[in-house]
This record gives C-alpha cells, structure tokens and sequence, in this order.
C-alpha cells in the first residue's frame, strides 16, 4: 500500500492503487491552459486561485471539534495566519510566507495553516516545499476533498503525473461532485495524449461549474483539438456570455473570432474579430486573425490593412506574411482564396 506524505495510522490518508491511464505525461508535460486566456483565469491556475482564496478567506486556524477558548499556541497562530494572509494581499509575498511559517511553527497540527503556507511557497516556486506542506495537511484531514485535489494540482506541475492520478481519483471519491477533482483530472488526462478521455472529465467538472470561464476554455480548446468546430463555437459563445456586453476580454473575443472562422462564418468572424482589436491592446496575432476573416469574407482590401498593422507591431510575424502572400493570390485574375 501506497501512503502519500508522513506516514499515518489514518486509512482515509493512505492512497489506494488507483489504475491510472496508459500513458501519463513526463515532466514538463504540464497542461496550463489555451494561450489565449486570460492569465487570471487559465487552467490550472484558475484551480489555484481558488485554492489560495479559499485558504485566505477561512478565519484562521482551528483546531477541529474544539469550542470554547483555545491554547495561546492556536491563538498566535491566527494572528500569524492574518498578517500573512494581508500581506499575500498586498502582494508582500517574501513577509507573507515568513509570518505563515511562523503560524505553522506556532500550531504544528493545524491543516489550514498549512495548507496556506503551502500556497505561499508555490507563488515563489517552492514546489516541493509546498507539496510536502500540503501533505502534512492532508495526513490531518484525509476527508478533505479539495486539498486533495489541489495536491493533485501541484503534483502534475511538478511532473509527478502518477501521484496527481492517484490524488485526483481520491478526491473525487471523497466528493463526486467537486468540479476541481474532475478538472484535474482531465487535465492528467489531456497532457498524456487522451483529449477524448480528458474532455469527459471536464465535461463532468463543467456540469458542476457550467460559468467557470476557465473550463469553458479548455472544454472548447479540446473541441478544437477534437475537430469539432461548432461544438467549439458554442462553448465559446457561453464563455463570452459570461461577462457584461462590451466588456468580453480582447483574447476571449479573438478566440470567438477564429472559431466562426473555424465554422465557415466568415462575417461574424471579422465583426467579432474587429472588437477584439479595438479593445485593450492588439497583438499581431488578432491583427493576423481579422485580416485573414476579411479575406475569407471577400474583403482584399480591409485584409491587407489589418495585415499591415501586425506587421507594424512585429515586422517578422510569419503568419502575417503567409497571409500577405494569400492576399496577393486572390487579387490577381481569377485568383481563389484559400484558407
């Protein structure tokens, strides 16, 4: 039998011998998401912003079923785990996790407090340290399904993709229904070549989640990947649904634009596409986007000028001068348009 971390009489913490997928991913093999998303919400750190959230927004430490006053130990390890978790706010990382530390030094046995100076270590880039805080957490509360899942997080990005199986089947044991277990699953799944297998998974995640913008993203990228194009448009549509009307990000919109490319409506692409560009700041990406819509849509002219564009942000774009070169075809006699 296998045992995750400290070794522990709990059963509920000892990991059973999950069968995991044929072929898991090497390290390095770390799925972060589409490129186009935004980076607050990107798979998987949309996970780990939760998890981090949900650590700060606990009341401090605790000691389970305890009531009444608490030792002076617990008590110092609140205030500590308050003024780590101002600081983490404040975007005082370095002081966050010195005065987190301490509230682990100053309550051994509380999870939580572990769990977020485990979270303070990964915004540094102290996997392993973190991992094995995150351990010690669970050796604590093995029922806790979410830090199961998280831990299931921070194995796959540490390339430990047979652990991340095991974690991630836990914790969907332990809660059915918790979107994060299926969404790292999926995630195993998908960076070891199974996108069929991981779009089930977070399929299941989104049926718990269905306005998670982060798993709309992935869900349409795999639909992509998949070659099923207006499955993909529609996933996207919902994740641009989920914000105010005129307030969709630019790189959302110019996901939403190349997939009514990818379905053949080449008129919503260049509307769609032409909104991506007059929000925020255009990369020579979407400028290559809506310039290869126009030309598709039949406009040579309004192509060759957001063609330029891309060309004035980043004089080297291959995929503008590929588009150039397409232009030029179709102006000349009887020239087609190919995509």
């Amino acid at each position: 039998m296998t045992v995750i971390g400290p070794r522990s009489t709990s059963p509920g913490w000892r990991r059973r011998n999950v069968a995991a997928p044929a072929a898991l991913p090497r390290i390095g093999m770390v799925p972060t998401g589409p490129s186009w998303y935004p980076a607050t919400v990107r798979y998987p750190q949309s996970w780990i912003t939760i998890a981090l959230v949900l650590a700060l927004s606990s009341a401090g430490c605790r000691l389970p079923g305890q009531q009444g006053p608490v030792p002076q130990s617990v008590a110092e390890c609140r205030r500590l785990s308050r003024e780590g978790a101002a600081a983490l706010e404040r975007g005082q990382q370095q002081t966050a996790e010195n005065l987190l530390a301490q509230a682990v030094t100053a309550s051994a046995t509380d999870a939580e407090a572990r769990r977020r100076y485990a979270e303070s270590l990964w915004l540094r880039g102290a996997q392993q340290e973190a991992i094995k805080q995150i351990e010690e957490a669970g050796r604590l509360t093995p029922d806790d399904a979410s830090l199961w899942a998280r831990l299931a997080e921070m194995y796959l990005a540490a390339g430990q993709s047979q652990s991340a199986w095991q974690s991630a089947h836990r914790a969907i044991e332990l809660d059915p229904k918790l979107p994060a277990a299926w969404a790292i699953r999926g995630g195993i799944l998908r960076a070891a070549g199974q996108p069929r297998d991981a779009l089930s998974d977070y399929l299941r995640a989104l049926n718990y989640a269905p306005k998670d913008r982060a798993l709309l993203g992935e869900v349409a990228q795999l639909y992509r990947q998949l070659d099923r194009p207006t499955a993909a448009l529609q996933t996207l549509q919902t994740l641009a649904e989920t914000y105010s009307p005129g307030e969709e990000p630019a790189l959302v919109l110019d996901q939403l634009g190349t997939a009514y490319v990818a379905a053949s409506r080449y008129d919503d692409a260049v509307q769609t596409l032409s909104a991506a560009v007059a929000r925020g700041e255009p990369t020579a990406d979407m400028y290559c986007h809506l310039g290869d819509a126009e030309l598709l849509a039949g406009h040579a002219v309004e192509a060759t000028a957001a063609a330029r564009r891309a060309l004035a942000l980043q004089p080297q774009h291959q995929p503008t001068r590929q588009l150039l070169d397409r232009i030029t075809v179709a102006q000349q006699p009887h020239g087609t348009v190919t995509r």
